[in-house]
C-alpha cells in the first residue's frame, strides 16, 4: 500500500501508482486532489487496518512523514510503528546507536532548560536540533557563546513556523537534542530493507555545504563515482542497524557523515520514505530506475550493469528555499528566470507555492563542472524574491 500525503506528490509518483495499480489509502489529501473516480485503487482505513494488522512486516510506503500519524494511530502494535518510533525520535535513535558509537556525546533537553544551561557546560562545537524534526527547522551548528545566544533567540520563532506547516509527529518542539558536531563530508542514502532484512541501496547523495554554519538542503549530488566508492561501506552499516532491530520491509532515508579518519557516523534516519518532497525521483534521470517500484515490487537495481555504463556526469536535486528572514505572506513573486540562469542543464523544474511551503522550487539537473555546485550553493534566494 502507498499513503499519499502533503506537502508534495509528484506526477511521476502518481503515474507510477496508477501503472502498478497499487493500493492507495483513502485519506483527505487523496480525496481533495481531484482524481477521477476509479483512477486509484483506493482502500479505506478500516479495510487497511484489518488487512495489515495480521501482517508481521507490512509493506507500506509514503511520500511524506505526515503519514506517520496514521500508522501510529491505526497500526500501533505493528513492527512498522516500532521502526518509525525508533528512527523518528533522534534521542531514541542515538540511544540505540550507543553500542556502536559508545564515545559519541549527546544530551536531551526541552526549550526552557536550554535557556538556562550554564555556558560552562557547553562543549563547542555542537549541533542542536528538535528530537523530532524535518528539513532544517531548528537545526543549528553552535561554535561559541555568541552563536548559542543567537540560536536560543531564534528557536522559538522557528518552531512556531514549523508547527504551522507540519504535524507534531513530523516536527516536535517539546524536546531537543544537543550532540557533538561531526566533522566531515555529509551523505544521504535512499534504501529499503527487503522481506529478509537485507538492505537494498537505491541512491547515495553527497550533501555539500557552503561553510560550517550552513545547514540548508540546497543541493544533493550523485554520481557513479560516489556510488562505487561508498555503496559497500554504507550497506555494511545498514546491515548492522537492521540486524540489531530486526528490520524488514522498510524504506528509509539515512543521513550520515564520514570523518577525516574514514569513520561513518549516522546523523539521523527519516522513516517510511526516501528523499523528501519526491526529490528521490531524480533516480530516473541518473540511473534510469524507479525507486517506488524497487521497494513495493521488491526488485533490486542491477548496479553492476548500471554503473558499468554510467558516465562521469554529476546529477543533483536542488531546493530553492524561502529565506528564513522573509515573511512568506508578503511574497509577491520569485524571479525564476534569473535564478535558473545559474543552472547549466535543468532536467526538470517543480515550482512550489512559497506562501504555503518553505520552498520556491525543486530543480533536477546535471553538470560536468563541479564549480557549478559551488555557484548554486552561493545563490541567495532573497535576491530573487519580490515582496509586496
Amino acid at each position: 500500500m502507498i499513503i499519499l500525503e502533503k506537502p508534495y506528490v509528484s506526477e511521476f509518483l502518481i503515474d507510477t501508482v496508477v501503472q502498478n495499480n497499487w493500493l492507495v489509502l483513502e485519506n483527505e489529501p487523496v480525496m481533495m486532489s481531484g482524481f477521477e473516480e476509479g483512477a486509484l485503487n483506493l482502500i479505506t482505513t478500516g479495510k487497511a487496518v484489518e488487512y495489515f494488522s495480521d501482517i508481521e512486516y507490512p509493506l507500506i510506503y509514503s511520500n511524506s512523514e505526515n503519514s506517520i500519524n496514521w500508522v501510529i494511530e491505526n497500526l500501533p502494535d505493528s513492527n512498522l510503528s516500532r521502526y518509525i518510533k525508533l528512527f523518528k525520535d533522534k534521542i531514541e535513535f542515538r540511544k540505540m546507536l550507543s553500542e556502536l558509537y559508545p564515545e559519541f556525546f549527546f544530551k536531551e533537553s526541552n526549550l526552557e532548560e536550554l535557556k538556562n544551561i550554564p555556558l560552562e557546560e557547553l562543549k563547542y562545537p555542537f549541533v542542536i536540533k528538535p528530537s523530532v524534526g524535518f528539513l532544517s527547522f531548528g537545526v543549528h551548528t553552535v561554535h561559541d557563546d555568541k552563536d548559542w545566544k543567537t540560536v536560543i533567540a531564534v528557536l522559538e520563532r522557528e518552531m512556531k513556523e514549523a508547527q504551522e506547516l507540519y504535524p507534531e509527529n513530523v516536527i516536535n518542539s517539546s524536546k531537543f537534542i544537543l550532540e557533538e558536531y561531526i566533522s566531515g563530508d555529509e551523505y544521504a542514502v535512499d534504501a529499503y530493507y527487503d522481506s529478509n532484512g537485507v538492505p537494498v541501496i537505491l541512491n547515495i547523495f553527497n550533501h555539500p555545504f557552503l561553510d560550517s554554519k550552513d545547514v540548508r538542503d540546497r543541493i544533493y549530488i550523485m554520481s557513479a563515482q560516489i556510488m562505487m566508492k561508498y555503496m559497500a561501506k554504507f550497506a555494511i552499516l545498514l546491515k548492522q542497524i537492521g540486524d540489531k532491530n530486526n528490520i524488514r520491509n522498510f524504506p528509509l532515508h539515512i543521513e550520515l557523515r564520514i570523518t577525516s579518519d574514514d569513520k561513518i557516523i549516522p546523523i539521523e534516519v527519516n522513516p517510511m520514505r526516501f528523499a523528501g518532497w519526491c526529490t528521490t525521483d531524480v533516480s530516473k534521470y541518473a540511473w534510469g530506475i524507479n525507486v517506488y517500484e524497487s521497494f513495493l515490487n521488491q526488485t533490486k537495481p542491477n548496479w553492476n550493469e548500471i554503473l558499468a555504463s554510467a558516465t562521469s556526469k554529476i546529477y543533483y536535486f536542488s531546493m530553492a528555499e524561502v529565506d528564513s528572514n522573509i515573511d512568506r505572506t508578503k511574497i509577491r513573486a520569485f524571479d525564476y528566470d534569473g535564478y535558473l540562469a545559474y543552472f547549466s542543464n535543468i532536467l526538470e523544474l517543480r515550482r512550489i507555492n512559497p506562501k504555503k511551503n518553505p520552498l520556491f522550487a525543486v530543480i533536477f539537473g546535471s553538470t560536468d563542472n563541479e564549480a557549478e555546485i559551488q555557484t548554486i550553493l552561493k545563490l541567495k534566494t532573497k535576491d530573487f524574491t519580490r515582496l509586496s
